[in-house]
């Protein structure tokens, strides 16, 4: 990048230019296009449930379903033996059917007034619709497998009343009213025929064709017994739905099942895109789509059915949109004007030049696609959601990008987070516009809906916010967000949401709102993010994606031309969103590979553009087969950025390497501790829980003192929480980092009063495995003291952060576990105990048991058990050999004890111990820490140091086949003598 002074200032000069020409290319291209889509007509709608009337009708069978996308019109029934592709055009239905009994046949169809008129198979035919098309996204109507079942008619009908019970395990079924018997009918592959006695006198037949939990019922005078009403007026025929019942406490039952299994998958498909590379936001919301009829609905239709019911989708979509609310509210309140500071013109530059080209290229697009696939809406609704949809950019993924790739201290990395915030504030207010438009119908109502909306938010500033301005005040006074402001804020978010609802604005919009403008107060905003996002992360937003799923059919791009259509909106997304970004970052001073990376991740669409493809499908402005292929589009976007940056930059060069955090500490050490004598040599300590800093203390104390003394480097490593994958968390993480800085630090202050020369540094890291085996790597770094969790290290490979380090540190590796909050402190009345068996890892232990011992005055046992293939004699003999080498180098005495033949005996005398110190397993990268050493592990009270020697020479390593105690001299000084031991 150029010297950001002169740039900087250079841009000023030039940005009131810059803004005068976007407006005016803007405004020419819109309104071009604006007059040339008013002159572009919808296909008019078609879509709904069609009878057959006259014709022939064997292809077609007695009814079916017409869904449509724009030109591409789709012919079905819930039975699924009847298909057809066809195309609108021209006023002409045109295609190829899968007739209901076999083979093909062409079908050409006028439509004209709720009328299909035409031939099939050079038959004619006449059609009329009778059922509204479903609300865009529903579920496929299918063919359920029975129609056993307590049943609601609506309308009310003459014959049956308001409702019928249906008995039976088919074909036949009996159909029951007031418990008494009234009529049979058989069921088979979705259609229903039989007789009923109307309780009012007289017979009808019934017939009709199930679907889902309907059955749309046609009821007609039995011949020559027609029934009366209970008037005696005579009947006609009668057409009434009967929807299946259950009881309250069933639903919800099988709403929870629902849930779970979207949790699970959702959970599942998360850790996997992890695991591959990929936020696991992106793992959850294909988790999604997959449980859709994607893919679960057409491999397992019936398994589907029975796990994603008909009466349990509005729960579904209730309960997803209370978690898209309050996910609205944590993302207004992740936005921080401060992320904008001393950037505010290169980033608007880039951001606002980036956003109108997409859009503009989205408006253009929309010109020749809204006659191929747009809906029977107003031009200009659909022209902006185009628009939008190509110029959004995901704030919380790009934000979990740059942390995890540690860029957001790098001058490229802060632009692209100021950018993302002023795209992210833009594009809503864009949904805004294009929902304001899109739901308004006339000029008036539009400007109506616009000035309520400027309305609101003018309330919500002015007024709203320095109220909620107090809740800093309690926050400061209780430590705490009290519960009465709790109560506030949420019932602030749902007011909000439910105004800008009504005002027409989508009710997330007002979810935003109220998020932006709650204080910044680091405390405050932590305590509501913590009291809100494990609900919402964990179990609503999963429902969000499920339902977005639910609605995603992308078989519906079954055809060459929508194939070929989705590949073009995903060309055009990448022009509008990588090029224009990569163009303007170019614009205002970055190298051309920094220029492409600010391009790539602004390319990253994620959950927002999810988001916007779900209200303006709600809205009706864009058709199923669009939403379809904007999906893909918007997962294509997001899953590349990923991959493209590692080709981009990949040695993560426009990244701060964790080392350099090391060098940090060690300028900012000798400024403010200059007498302190530094050691050439250093154990890093790294606390992976919050409390396993003093724990680790206990024992890195006694170490730095050994002899050639060592320098500590106490490093915390910061994750993030698992829902900032979703949310960005920047101020989550930056509160997280400031309480792990200050506690190092104070740590760092103390042991520099004792002494001891110490480096403090923390930092955020997405894999402190990883990076904690960079650290150990740095030449300096003669052991890392960790802490960890029995389950870790108990039987089986160590796994995890720790089984990172274990694998990849090339220094000597000490895992402490201990319970939380227990004393570490061996000493006169807690021995030390080394289980020894003389593996390698074993003499590593021996040495740290030895000096810990010799520093805190503690015995030092070593513990050995006679097997059955060893005598004692044998045993006795190599401890004894071992305390012998212990006594000459570290001037200490070695207790032998030889334990009981059997784990039991083992593990009984390894017990009243202050401190066990236990050699890894030989095989520990096979089996862990085998079974012996796992039983005392899990048994033994007291605190644990597991040890691994490392490859490093000079350090615990032997030479050749003599262990030798290299590391320290606890007994004598830096040039004391070493003892060997053959083995």
């Amino acid at each position: 990048m150029t010297d950001p002074a002169p740039r900087g200032k250079s841009l000023r000069t030039r940005l009131p230019a810059f803004y005068v020409v976007l407006v005016v290319a803007a405004v020419a291209v819109v309104s071009v296009m604006v007059s040339l889509g008013q002159d572009q007509e919808p296909q008019p709608d078609i879509a709904g449930g069609y009878d057959v009337t006259g014709g022939e009708s064997a292809c077609l069978g007695p009814r079916f379903d017409v869904s449509q996308s724009g030109q591409f019109i789709t012919i079905e029934n819930p039975e699924g033996t009847l298909s057809g592709k066809l195309r609108f055009k021209d006023g002409e239905v045109k295609g190829d059917v899968d007739c209901l009994e076999g083979g093909k046949a062409e079908l050409t169809a006028r439509p004209q007034d709720g009328t299909l008129t035409g031939t099939v198979g050079g038959q004619e035919f006449t059609a009329e619709a009778k059922r509204d098309a479903p609300e865009p996204g529903s579920r496929r109507a299918r063919a359920p497998d029975g129609i056993a079942g307590e049943y609601h008619l609506e309308p009310r009908s003459d014959c049956l009343g308001g409702g019928f019970e249906i008995e039976g395990d088919g074909p036949a079924y009996e159909v029951i009213r007031r418990e008494e018997a009234v009529g049979e009918v058989a069921y088979e592959d979705g259609r229903v025929a039989g007789e009923v006695a109307c309780p009012t006198g007289g017979r009808a037949e019934v017939s009709g064709e199930a679907v889902d939990r309907h059955i749309n019922l046609v009821l007609e005078p039995a011949a020559g017994d027609p029934f009366s009403s209970g008037e005696g007026t005579a009947p006609s025929v009668e057409r009434v739905t009967a929807e299946k019942g259950r009881e309250f406490g069933h639903l919800l039952a099988a709403f929870f099942i629902a849930v779970v299994v979207v949790m699970l998958a959702a959970r599942f498909l998360g850790v996997v895109a992890v695991k591959v590379g990929q936020p696991r936001v992106m793992g959850e919301v294909t988790a999604g789509i997959l449980l859709g009829p994607t893919l679960f609905g057409k491999v397992l239709p019936d398994a589907q059915a029975a796990i994603f019911p008909t009466d349990v989708i509005p729960y579904i979509a209730v309960a997803a949109n209370l978690g898209l609310v309050f996910y609205m509210f944590l993302v207004g309140m992740e936005i921080d004007a401060s992320q904008l500071r001393g950037r505010v013109t290169q980033a608007a530059m880039i951001s606002n030049g980036s956003v109108t080209f997409a859009m503009l290229l989205g408006i253009s697009a929309a010109v020749p696609l809204y006659a191929l696939v747009g809906p029977d809406s107003s031009f200009l609704g659909f022209a902006l959601f185009m628009g939008v949809t190509m110029s959004i950019t995901a704030f919380p993924v790009l934000a979990r990008i740059l942390v995890e790739r540690r860029m957001l201290k790098r001058p490229l990395g802060a632009v692209a987070i100021a950018c993302a915030a002023m795209d992210d504030v833009t594009a809503w207010f864009l949904i805004a516009l294009a929902t304001a438009v899109a739901v308004g119908g006339s000029g008036s109502e539009v400007l109506q809906t616009i000035g309520l909306a400027v309305a609101f938010g003018l309330v919500m500033f002015l007024l709203i916010r320095p109220l909620l301005g107090r809740a800093s005040d309690a926050f400061d006074e209780a430590g705490r967000v009290p519960g009465g402001w709790i109560v506030a804020i949420f019932a602030g978010v749902l007011v909000a949401a439910y105004i800008t609802e009504i005002i027409g604005i989508a009710l997330i919009l007002g979810a935003f709102v109220m998020g932006a403008i709650m204080p910044r107060h680091a405390g405050l905003t932590e305590d509501v993010t913590h009291r809100v996002e494990d609900f919402v992360v964990t179990l609503l937003l999963p429902l969000f994606f499920a339902a977005t799923g639910l609605r995603t059919d992308l078989f519906l791009l079954d055809r060459p031309e929508l194939v070929l259509l989705t590949v073009a909106l995903i060309a055009l997304a990448l022009t509008g969103k990588l090029v224009g970004a990569t163009l303007f970052a170019r614009f205002t001073g970055f190298k051309w590979r920094d220029s492409m990376v600010i391009g790539s991740l602004m390319n990253t669409r994620g959950l927002t553009e999810l988001i916007v493809l779900n209200i303006a499908l709600e809205k009706g402005v864009i058709s199923e087969a669009l939403f379809a292929a904007l999906v893909i589009m918007a997962l294509v976007t997001t899953f590349m950025t990923g991959p493209l940056l590692k080709l981009l930059d990949p040695k993560n060069e426009l990244g701060a390497p964790v080392e350099e955090e090391l060098e940090e500490a060690r300028a900012r050490t000798s400024l403010e501790f200059p007498t302190l004598q530094v050691p050439e040599r250093a154990i890093l300590v790294a606390p992976q829980a919050d409390s396993g800093l003093a724990q680790l203390m206990s024992l890195a104390q006694p170490l730095a003192r050994s002899e050639p003394p060592r320098e500590l480097i106490l490093a915390r490593l910061v994750q993030p929480p698992r829902s900032a994958a979703i949310r960005g968390g920047l101020q989550t993480e930056s509160r997280l980092l400031r309480d792990a800085s200050d506690e190092v630090h104070a740590a760092q202050r103390a042991l520099a009063e004792a002494g001891v020369a110490a480096r403090a540094v923390a930092t955020t890291s997405a894999d402190a495995g990883v990076d904690l085996a960079r650290l150990a790597k740095e030449e300096e770094v003669d052991l890392v003291l960790a802490d960890g969790r029995r389950p870790l290290l108990g039987e089986g490979v160590p796994r995890g952060e720790i089984g990172v380090v274990l694998h990849q540190a090339p220094s000597d590796v000490a895992v402490l576990v201990a319970k939380e909050g227990a004393p570490v402190a061996p000493g006169p009345d807690a021995a030390v105990v080394v289980p020894f068996g003389g593996a390698e890892h074993d003499w590593a232990a021996l040495e740290l048991g030895a000096w810990m011992a010799s520093a805190t005055g503690a015995p030092l046992r070593l513990l050995g058990a006679a097997g059955s293939t060893e005598d004692r004699p044998a045993v006795e003999r190599r401890l004894g050999d071992a305390g012998i080498l212990v006594q000459s180098y570290a001037g200490i005495a070695a207790e032998p004890v030889v334990a009981d033949p059997g784990r039991e005996g083992v593990v009984e005398a390894a017990t009243g111990a202050g401190l066990l110190v236990i050699g890894l397993s030989e095989r520990w990268q096979k089996e862990g820490l085998g079974a012996t050493r796992s039983e005392i592990a899990r048994a033994a009270p007291a605190p644990t140091l597991f040890v691994r020697r490392g490859t490093r020479p000079g350090a615990l390593a032997p030479a050749a086949d003599v262990t030798k105690f290299g590391w320290s001299s606890p007994g004598m000084g830096a040039g004391g003598g070493l003892g060997d031991l053959q083995r």
